[in-house]
């Protein structure tokens, strides 16, 4: 049998608590240092469904599909930045394009917020605002409700999307 002294026994402790906190900062710091390339692109590709109210007792929906390109612009702290590049959504054989825009993904409460401007095909201006809620738990997907306003209607998207 072996007897440890009591001051022995501290340092072993003292030493397995550093090394678990070095085993555990070390992939961090590293992670970190990659993902301050400014030039990470991204594109999201959901599916799910668009809503139009037409009176107060009807409400249509149709399938719709979007893909969005997203540029980061800022990776540090607990705001990621990014910018909108392109994007369509289609809904309803409908194909409304997005030239640009920009959002954020708040790390801490994993949200992501997005404002993309572009157009229909007759050419009228569009504006989508994106709210997502993402969990790295049970299959990295994002829930997305969001807003398509045009100059005629306003539509209800909720979607999903794989990340």
């Amino acid at each position: 049998m072996v007897n440890i002294s009591k001051k022995a026994k501290i340092t072993i402790i003292a030493i397995v608590a550093i090394a678990a906190i070095l085993a555990v900062s070390i992939p961090f710091a590293s992670a970190q240092a990659t993902n301050n390339a400014v030039s990470n692109i991204k594109t999201l590709n959901a599916q799910g469904n668009i809503y139009q109210t037409i009176d107060s007792n009807t409400i249509k929906y149709y399938p719709a599909t979007m893909t969005l390109t997203v540029q980061s612009t800022s990776t540090s702290g607990p705001v990621k930045l990014f910018d909108v590049t392109s994007g369509t959504l289609v809904a309803n054989g409908v194909t409304y394009t997005f030239t640009n825009g920009n959002g954020g993904v708040f790390t801490g409460r994993h949200v992501v917020l997005l404002k993309a401007q572009g157009t229909s095909p007759d050419g009228q201006a569009v504006t989508l605002k994106l709210a997502g809620q993402y969990s790295w738990f049970g299959g990295k997907t994002l829930g997305i409700a969001a807003k398509l306003q045009t100059e005629d209607a306003n539509y209800t998207l909720l979607m999903k999307a794989p990340i």
